[in-house]
């Protein structure tokens, strides 16, 4: 995750999330708290449903949702970033002071300007289409009346946060960074207020957010949202490394793995079938995911296989005997423990595509992942399919399979270029 937008309502998440989706982040909305977040998520929008509630309430909510997330020592690198409604109906001062106390964040930047909606700020001021808010319908919203058209009065009225006011001539001073640092070189939490009645406005802001150190609390409404730069939000799609799961122990397989033996961008992990059916399995499969989420981390592309040699499959017999297996009970088990190592990875670390070989192994990861069906989208290789598993926990994500015994040795390097050129067109 790169970047945790924080919204009061359900929509309001949705037309700002929007915003970084269309610039090509994955962005996911949640309406309940998480524990933790999927490593294949670029944005999440957190709905708390908080604007109808009093603000000691609305306070509480944001505890319940942000507590869990500000664990993670990642957070404070992410692009945080609270959305408040255009007008500034809801809880806007509390849920300010309490996202920047519980994220740890000691300057919050707020521009709730959307100028191409006709919602900018002057001189302090929220205005509608150059009305003062005050001055329009939404000071008698039935559910959140908005009491002033200033946006500083607002906030002190729920935050003991200092406020202060930038006007439109320093924004558009082109010194407007130094300006920013000038105001919050402060241990204190502090709240700026900047005026924008454009686009451009919105986009001088986002820009001089993103040059303090440390990282501020962006606050705004879909206008700011959209002003921020795709590269702060959106992990680079370009270089995604593939997960390959090898589990055939077909020569033809083997044969294919081996040739990406030397390949720099390819490291390989050795499944030892053993450990998978000895009482410490559990331990393994700890091992096993720890090392492939590394690898991926690293932006290689990784190969877990269970063949190590040509002459492995000739001791299938002896594992079959030892714990006491049939063969179709000896592969359904080592199905098993892959289709669930293969979770563990996507679960831990972003991946482009994933590469599966046998059908058993193609047919265990699915169900892992929960899936309902394969919707075939195109071919890598001759009998080599690519396409997505419907309904899963990872619908988006390529998916290659390929029987064990099909192929060629480049097939599998024909699938690693097939990706990466996927992800840089």
């Amino acid at each position: 995750m790169k970047a945790l937008i924080i919204a009061d309502d359900f929509t309001g998440a949705n037309d700002t999330g929007v915003q970084l989706a269309k610039k090509g982040a994955r962005t996911e909305v949640a309406v309940n708290p998480v524990s933790r977040v999927s490593s294949r998520v670029d944005v999440l929008v957190l709905n708390t449903e908080s604007r109808g509630l009093t603000a000691a309430e609305a306070t509480e909510r944001l505890e319940q949702f942000l507590l869990p997330l500000s664990q993670h020592s990642s957070s404070s690198g992410i692009l945080l970033y609270k959305k408040i409604d255009s007008t500034l109906r809801g809880n806007i001062g509390a849920e300010i002071e309490a996202t920047m106390r519980l994220m740890h964040r000691q300057v919050a930047i707020v521009a709730p300007a959307i100028p191409g909606a006709g919602r900018t700020t002057l001189h302090g001021q929220c205005l509608v289409n150059g009305v003062p808010l005050l001055e329009t319908e939404f000071a008698t919203d039935p559910g959140s009346p908005v009491k002033s058209s200033r946006i500083k009065t607002l906030f002190s009225r729920q935050s003991d946060c200092p406020v202060s006011e930038i006007d439109l001539e320093h924004v558009r001073s082109g010194k407007l960074a130094m300006h920013l640092r000038s105001l919050v070189n402060s241990s204190e939490r502090h709240i700026v207020v900047l005026d924008a009645v454009s686009d451009d406005d919105l986009s001088r802001i986002a820009a001089a957010g993103l040059a303090l150190t440390p990282s501020p609390l962006f606050v705004g409404a879909a206008g700011l949202a959209g002003a921020l730069p795709a590269s702060s939000y959106r992990i680079n799609q370009s270089h995604l490394p593939v997960l390959v799961i090898a589990g055939s122990m077909s020569e033809a397989t083997w044969w294919q793995v081996e040739y990406l033996r030397h390949n720099p961008q390819v490291e390989m992990i050795d499944i030892d079938v053993g450990h998978l059916l000895a009482p410490d399995v559990a331990r393994e499969m700890t091992v096993l995911t720890a090392k492939a989420i590394r690898i991926l981390s690293a932006g290689k592309h990784c190969i877990l296989r269970t063949c190590r040699s040509l002459d492995e499959r000739t001791h299938i017999d002896t594992l079959c005997s030892q714990h006491q297996l049939s063969r179709q009970q000896l592969g359904e088990t080592l199905s098993r423990y892959l289709g669930d190592l293969a979770v563990r990875i996507v679960d831990g670390a972003r991946a482009g595509a994933l590469f599966l070989t046998g059908g058993d192994i193609a047919a265990a990861v699915a169900r892992a992942l929960g899936a309902s069906g394969y919707r075939i989208r195109g071919e890598v290789a001759p009998c080599v399919p690519w396409g997505v598993l419907i309904n899963s926990d990872i619908d988006d994500l390529p998916v290659i399979t390929k029987a064990g015994g099909l192929g060629s040795e480049t097939t599998i390097q024909h699938a690693l270029d097939f990706i990466e050129d996927m992800y840089c067109e």
